[in-house]
């Protein structure tokens, strides 16, 4: 299992206790889903459906005729299903599927794939002529109140790092539809912080290879800035 996989499949049993801003993501992009005209019958791939945010979202609106979530992590497959019935283990930078997909669509998972752009043209490729493309991604920006308290307990290497928005929008057609929004979750501690991180599966890079020294001055940094922490998302949306 890669390293993404272990850790989703690890955070499967925590991930909705932790991870407000990924629901409240899904919810704007199925709201630029059905802005942008996806029938009601639409054929759905979806990757990287952790619990199953995004199908909740569009449920009350879009009726599929076929719909295929898919994750990396068979722990989040199995929390999927109660929304997702059509749920598949698969990586989502190697999709298994058959073209002809009305909409192609997948919520913050892009960032954590190693070759975001390669896998965006495997989605694209999924897509039916006219079909549509949407995507939610983490950009340059989220989680800058922990980077910068890094920074300031002196490591050189912080991580995670995401593209920029210009990055990102080169990944898509000229006529796609891309807005940014950005979205802070407050806690009430740099240890609260760091562990509903893990709860919701995402890599803060540096953790395990600080020694403890920096680590205690990286969290008082963190809490000198309040607690809050930065969510900067692009919501893409392109019709193929």
């Amino acid at each position: 299992m890669s390293r993404v996989a272990d850790r989703f499949a690890r955070a499967a049993r925590t991930y909705e206790s932790a991870t407000p801003i990924q629901r409240q993501a899904a919810a704007l992009l199925a709201e630029r889903v059905l802005a942008s005209g996806a029938p009601e019958s639409a054929r759905v791939a979806e990757f990287g459906c952790g619990t199953g945010y995004l199908a909740q979202a569009l449920a009350p609106r879009l009726n599929p005729s076929l719909w295929i979530a898919t994750d990396i992590a068979p722990a989040m497959v199995l929390a999927a299903r109660a929304r997702t019935p059509l749920v598949a283990v698969m990586d989502a930078a190697r999709p298994a599927l058959a073209p002809g997909f009305d909409l192609v669509c997948s919520s913050l998972t892009l960032q954590w794939l190693a070759e975001p752009q390669a896998a965006l043209a495997r989605w694209r490729a999924l897509v039916r002529p006219g079909g549509l493309l949407a995507v939610g991604a983490l950009l340059h920006g989220s989680f800058a109140e922990w980077r910068a308290a890094l920074t300031q307990a002196g490591v050189a290497d912080v991580k995670p790092a995401f593209p920029n928005l210009d990055q990102a929008r080169a990944w898509f057609g000229p006529d796609a539809s891309i807005t940014t929004v950005t979205l802070t979750d407050r806690h009430a501690s740099a240890l609260d912080f760091l562990r509903a991180a893990r709860a919701a599966g995402i890599d803060l890079g540096a953790r395990r290879a600080l020694d403890a020294g920096t680590m205690r001055r990286a969290m008082a940094a963190f809490e000198a800035r309040g607690g809050g922490v930065t969510y900067e998302i692009m919501l893409a949306v392109e019709r193929v």
